[in-house]
């Protein structure tokens, strides 16, 4: 399958520039009836989001790139990024954990999720020194309805 055709000049222009507003867009690949879930990646280049697509073979495929930046909490895992984390996720929210260095090529790697400010604290023992992201996974948060409802935050 040549996914990247189903883009149109228009489409990629869109994406283009969400990409120059935040640097960064967050890319989920689905691929349905492959017995799996989904894979994630941040891309940085248009080039390489049209890499990401144009190598996808499944005869199926949903494709969902998210306009805002995703896993707003960012930085080196310290002390001052944790109390950030502690005010802005309410205990029993939803938080996931990822690391900031694994781009396209490379899937998102997940380093801890949960939702209470204790298993925060104990994920975030877990990746001190290291550059994460923390939010909610948009999976989570953003279920198909939304999806449709808000298609200036997530290309689909």
């Amino acid at each position: 399958m040549n996914y990247l055709s189903l883009f149109s000049p228009h489409n990629l222009a869109l994406l283009s520039d969400w990409l120059c507003e935040t640097g960064e867009l967050y890319v989920d690949i689905y691929l349905p009836h492959s017995g799996g879930g989904s894979s994630a990646y941040f891309v940085r280049s248009m080039n390489d989001l049209k890499s990401l697509i144009a190598q996808q073979t499944h005869p199926e495929i949903e494709i969902a790139v998210f306009h805002n930046l995703q896993y707003p909490i960012r930085g080196v895992a310290d002390e001052t990024l944790l109390k950030r984390a502690l005010q802005q996720i309410a205990d029993g929210d939803w938080y996931t954990i990822v690391s900031l260095e694994n781009v396209y090529p490379f899937s998102v790697a997940w380093w801890g999720n949960g939702r209470s400010h204790q298993e925060l604290e104990r994920d975030f023992a877990d990746v001190l020194g290291e550059k994460v992201g923390i939010g909610i996974n948009p999976d989570d948060a953003y279920n198909g309805d939304w999806r449709k409802l808000h298609h200036g935050e997530v290309f689909t």
